[in-house]
């Protein structure tokens, strides 16, 4: 565990110890909001110090204690298992679950399944729909009350190094009022309608997490989907749900340390890749002429992100675009995108005619993937799909970050943080039979290491029933 983490998780811990007795319900507010949105880049930068200065009121902070750690906050109002009820229908919280059409129309009974949704359409893919908003009542006097007191301990706290930052305060006390809302309408959901499952895509967000609270506290069992790859582990852990379903093996045994047990880790994938197995992409022989390419050149998908080495990816660019047999489409990250953060890759595109930039927001993606010739990556979620898509797949490790990442190790020399070294690696799968077959047997041996075969929507619907 580096620094970082280290400081985050002693933190987390003294905030929840700190704000024990600050509820809603019961529940501990300090389990309801998501901590990491609490800290801002000021406070981030002096958690990455050695002598950045944690209360000595607790034990030094290991790694296979985080998960132990906050089950036993969560058990405190979990029922015995025989108050589960029986013979309900299965509530997905559309937002982040990612869950795609086909799946919902050829696998969820539409009189067994309601989907939570934000949309007052009351029929999404022919099932059923609710509103959260439906449920909600007035809750403003208590959390009046409760940002008040909040408010008086944080006078107390003035010279904690995280508690007294003005951000961190700000963020929870405008938190309050609408986790107070959400709870509330949990408990009205789940007293309203008989349900026996619950899926989300994260537990990152306050409706999410309410879903798997209160619903334990209701007996009602959840499962949580795995909304990318694991690339933070703030975003990934505690487990609110009864359950975690993952991509493959590395995530089992990342879990596993971090002390979630056995029985919790379902082998699932997720139902979003699914199509790449079963929809046949038709060969589009318009392709190079839709977007201007030279079907005679190697055509090269370049995935970006943000946070990621200007100087180290540029150099690798410009490897590339000296070797006439290559043509690059870039394609920046979504995030990029919305926040005008494209500018390194248009200048790219302005110097020289074999590279086009894609910042249009229409989802061709899998699209492109099926089309090209090989994926350049940062790590990143859409590697994992190429490489699903049995594409050669090359990985740039240019994350300017306070940690490493190691979810993509098992490709070996295939991850690289030098853009001479990767460019090297490209060029030789392209022109070495050798290289190619090496590859192959990398890229089959990782496919083996992960649950995802076109069979995960059914997988999930089991778990649902079944477990």
């Amino acid at each position: 565990m580096n620094t970082y983490l280290k400081n985050y998780w002693a933190i987390y811990r003294e905030f929840i110890e700190t704000f024990k007795n600050f509820t809603f319900k019961d529940i501990p507010i300090s389990l309801l909001t998501n901590f990491y949105h609490h800290i801002d880049q000021d406070l981030k930068m002096k958690m990455e110090a050695e002598n950045f200065p944690i209360s000595e009121k607790y034990p030094e902070w290991k790694q296979e204690m985080i998960q132990p750690y906050f089950e036993k906050w969560l058990k405190k109002n979990s029922p015995p298992s025989t108050n589960k009820p029986k013979d309900g229908k299965i509530l997905i919280n559309y937002d982040y679950t990612r869950i795609p059409e086909t799946c919902y129309r050829t696998l969820f009974d539409p009189e067994k399944t309601i989907i939570l949704s934000r949309s007052k359409s009351k029929q999404i893919f022919g099932i059923p729909t609710e509103m959260m908003q439906k449920y909600e009542e007035s809750t403003e006097d208590i959390s009046s009350q409760l940002v008040k007191k909040a408010k008086a301990l944080f006078g107390k706290l003035k010279n904690h190094p995280a508690f007294g930052n003005e951000f961190f305060q700000q963020t929870f006390l405008n938190r309050i009022p609408i986790i107070v809302k959400t709870v509330s309408a949990a408990f009205n959901l789940f007293d309203q309608l008989t349900l026996s499952a619950i899926i989300v895509g994260t537990t990152e967000d306050i409706v999410s997490r309410s879903l798997a609270i209160v619903g334990s506290i209701c007996g009602i069992k959840s499962i949580c989907l795995q909304h990318g790859v694991l690339m933070g582990e703030e975003a990934f852990m505690p487990i609110f749900t009864s359950s975690i379903a993952v991509y493959g093996e590395y995530e089992k045994k990342w879990y596993l340390q971090r002390g979630l047990t056995q029985e919790r880790i379902s082998e699932i994938g997720h139902p979003k890749y699914d199509e790449i197995f079963t929809k046949v992409t038709q060969h589009n022989t318009t392709f190079p002429e839709k977007f201007k390419l030279d079907s005679n050149k190697i055509t090269l998908l370049v995935i970006t992100g943000p946070n990621i080495d200007a100087a180290r990816f540029t150099e690798l660019i410009n490897n590339l675009i000296t070797n006439s047999n290559y043509q690059l489409i870039i394609k920046p990250h979504p995030w990029e995108i919305k926040k005008k953060q494209c500018d390194l890759y248009l200048e790219l595109e302005k110097k020289c005619k074999s590279i086009k930039v894609l910042t249009s927001r229409e989802d061709y993606l899998y699209e492109l993937i099926s089309h090209v010739d090989g994926v350049i990556a940062s790590l990143s979620t859409v590697a994992l799909e190429s490489i699903l898509f049995k594409k050669p797949v090359f990985l740039f490790d240019f994350l300017i970050s306070n940690r490493t990442y190691n979810y993509f190790d098992q490709l070996g020399e295939y991850v690289q943080p030098n853009p001479n070294h990767l460019y090297t690696i490209v060029n030789q799968y392209y022109t070495s039979p050798e290289h190619k077959q090496a590859y192959d047997r990398i890229r089959e041996q990782y496919l083996s290491s992960i649950y995802m075969d076109g069979t995960s929507g059914q997988k999930l619907l089991y778990e649902c029933y079944h477990n």
